[in-house]
């Protein structure tokens, strides 16, 4: 097992002094793992730990599985936690597959014991066909660069990290390990059923790929260890890229940028910067994502429409408003209606919080574009705000003819999202005085009376 030797010190899988905790199921992979982790025990001073699950799958065979690898554990004696987990039910209740399900309640237990015993590491006995498989499922299941890197060396796991010392063996090293030591290990029937995935490329893909290249799996770690070289690289300038977007809310929050600014940017680092951005809102990126909504992104990015959105899977909506770009998970289409009656002297709120108030003066001076003034003399009271109608059209200020409000709208490139929602105030016979903030009408002020109303905007 020399090249597992130099692996461990190439990757810096193991410490001197360091908590090891060792899963182990009792087939051949693990029962290795043991044995070879027992042998370098004192050349590392190393503390091993010993822990097992029962995932309830095969009544009484996989408890004896249990049983049989507590028994190693104290004859070595190691330090043993094992447990039985309901995969039948937690199924049930989750919808998760089998296999997720047992990966799922079994890992939840191993970080349990690694924070109890304080481990450094969590050794799997993952070898180099295991690997191949993984990479070839990846490959079929998706088109997505992002999606095809293996199972890692070594990754942060609970109170420290899972490694995977025999990806540099193949299984059949690891068969040959056993009968060399004498070792005994358990059979699991269900490796030899097809019917999951994983053991269907195992039984038929597998033994084509090593008869073609009998060194498959080294090639595959190759690469494993380059995506992810390559990947981390890429997305550490990704990052960089993300400092120019509005993030807030972590999973289920929402994202906003400009389009322009992130087009600036080399595609494969806005591809990079793509799924970072569904990582975050996500939690983390789910399998419903695929190359399609990678495609259908960059094409809401080009297309001449300056307002259109598309839904992503559980709800989250990316849309495009000019140059805003946005992903949320609370886009609300609906406008909610909006029609209040102001009179001299009072104020009304808008749905945003911000106010409207308006008052008597006697002069028509302006402050900005949150004030506006109009002769009292040439208008209806009281005054009324509300949302835009279809056919609504204002004449604004140097402009001789009315013009449609849509059309302002679409002028001013206000997002198709805001447009319902946008407040607009006209006097009591419907002549549009002012799209607040926006565009000031100027129909009322001809011949003034001198006596001004002076409407004020705070956000």
């Amino acid at each position: 097992m020399k090249d597992v030797e130099n692996f461990i010190k190439n990757h810096e899988l193991v410490q001197p002094n360091d908590t090891v905790l060792l899963a182990v199921s009792g087939g051949p992979d693990s029962l290795a793992l043991l044995h070879y982790f027992f042998q370098l025990k004192d050349k590392y001073d190393l503390t091993l730990v010993v822990a097992s699950v029962d995932h309830s799958l095969r009544g009484e065979g996989s408890k004896q599985d249990l049983d049989y690898v507590r028994s190693l554990a104290k004859e070595r004696g190691l330090p043993f936690y094992g447990t039985t987990v309901d995969v039948p039910s937690f199924k049930e209740e989750t919808g998760m597959g089998t296999q997720e399900a047992a990966r799922t309640l079994r890992y939840r237990f191993f970080a349990e014991v690694m924070k109890e015993v304080e481990a450094d590491k969590l050794a799997f006995g993952h070898h180099g066909d295991d690997q191949t498989e993984t990479m070839l499922m990846q490959f079929t299941r998706s088109a997505l660069p992002e999606a095809v890197h293996g199972m890692p060396v070594k990754r942060s796991f609970a109170s420290g990290c899972i490694i995977r010392p025999f990806l540099c063996l193949e299984k059949e090293d690891l068969v040959r390990y056993c009968t060399a030591h004498q070792l005994q290990p358990r059979h699991d029937p269900s490796n030899e059923e097809t019917d999951y995935t994983r053991n269907a490329f195992r039984k038929k893909i597998l033994p084509f790929l090593k008869a073609s290249n009998p060194k498959i799996h080294q090639h595959m770690q190759r690469m494993s260890e380059r995506f992810s070289e390559d990947r981390n690289f890429i997305e550490q300038k990704a990052e960089e890229v993300l400092q120019d977007i509005k993030m807030e809310g972590g999973k289920g929050g929402f994202t906003q940028f400009s389009k322009t600014v992130f087009q600036k940017q080399p595609l494969a680092l806005q591809r990079s910067a793509f799924h970072l951005i569904l990582n975050y809102l996500y939690g983390n990126q789910i399998e419903e994502i695929s190359y399609l909504h990678e495609e259908m992104f960059f094409h809401l990015l080009d297309e001449q429409k300056p307002n259109a959105s598309l839904d992503f899977p559980r709800g989250l909506k990316v849309v495009r408003a000019y140059d805003d770009i946005m992903f949320t998970f609370n886009f609300k289409k609906e406008a909610s209606v909006l029609f209040k009656s102001l009179y001299i002297g009072e104020q009304v709120s808008l749905p945003d919080g911000s106010t409207l108030s308006l008052t008597v003066g006697e002069d028509s001076w302006e402050q900005g574009t949150h004030e506006y003034v109009c002769d009292s003399h040439h208008v209806s009271l009281p005054l009324i705000v509300r949302n835009r109608k279809p056919g609504d059209r204002m004449i604004l200020r140097g402009m001789n003819g009315s013009k449609k409000v849509k059309d302002i709208f679409i002028d001013q490139k206000i997002p198709a999202q805001l447009r319902d929602t946008w407040p607009l105030v006209t006097d009591q016979d419907g002549q549009v005085l002012w799209l607040v903030g926006l565009k000031k009408g100027e129909g009322c002020t001809r011949n003034p009376s001198g006596t001004w109303l002076r409407l004020q905007y705070k956000k």
